[in-house]
């Protein structure tokens, strides 16, 4: 399993892997979404959303709206994952409702 903050919430994350202590070494971002879609095609949209990698879904709602969470290394990969989302078939809209940077600096 890659050492990530998603590994770590689920109770993936084995402290004594080497890949664990690399993970302070890049920026990592993170994202929440609030994704409006048909509901009829709300699991459709679900699975491509999950398809796209480093992202998951944290709330369902059947009326058409998925609480998603992205992860990834820059702000440019995540707006344009933001933007892959926005565009699939039966999505509404995407909204970021949520934006976080770690640089692995730590506070002082």
């Amino acid at each position: 399993m890659s050492a990530s903050r998603r590994a770590f919430i689920r109770g993936e994350w084995n402290p004594a892997d080497p890949e664990v202590h690399s993970i302070h070494q890049h920026q990592v971002e993170i994202v929440s979404l609030v994704v409006s879609a048909w509901p009829q095609h709300l699991d459709q949209v679900a699975k491509d959303i999950l398809a796209l990698g480093n992202s998951e879904i944290h709330g369902r709602d059947p009326i058409g709206k998925l609480i998603v969470v992205l992860e990834e290394e820059s702000q440019g990969a995540i707006g344009a994952k933001a933007n892959a989302i926005s565009g699939l078939p039966h999505v509404l809209s995407a909204t970021m409702v949520f934006q976080a940077s770690d640089d692995g600096e730590g506070v002082v």
